[in-house]
């Protein structure tokens, strides 16, 4: 459970970042970009327990879709000791991101076909040039 919420952390992480870089983005209610108000709410949920246990110090998330910042919040500190709130525009030094960054990429790239549900994705690996993995996609 902690190493899982430490990697969203981490790729909520970058992706603030990336997008704090970008262009202002429009603001869009949740269901207007096919997002749940609902689930988001469990989203925040689990944020603040991680934040409320003292395992993440602070988190911001950013969630944009179609263009579209549908979700923006903060939780817990940006500076405990200090007691400074963390706030959506805090600056992060970010470590070893790689491993969420790639993920993220592959999540998103086109090597995932809708038509037939599994396809091969190429990991680069020194060890084993020609290892692949698969991805299954759902359909519920």
């Amino acid at each position: 459970m902690n190493r899982l919420i430490r990697s969203i952390a981490g790729c909520i992480l970058a992706g603030a970042a990336l997008v704090s870089h970008a262009a202002v983005l429009p603001e869009a209610k949740p269901e207007d970009v096919g997002l749940s108000s609902q689930r988001l709410a469990r989203l925040d949920a689990t944020m603040q327990k991680a934040v409320d246990s003292g395992e993440l110090p602070g988190v911001v998330i950013l969630i944009a879709r179609e263009g579209r910042l549908a979700y923006a919040k903060s939780f817990g500190w940006q500076d405990r000791e200090k007691k400074i709130p963390m706030r959506n525009d805090s600056i992060f030094r970010i470590y070893s991101m790689t491993k969420p960054i790639v993920s993220v990429a592959a999540m998103t790239s086109d090597s995932v076909s809708p038509s037939n549900g599994v396809r091969p994705v190429s990991i680069a690996n020194r060890t084993q040039p020609n290892a692949q993995m698969s991805v299954r996609l759902s359909t519920s």
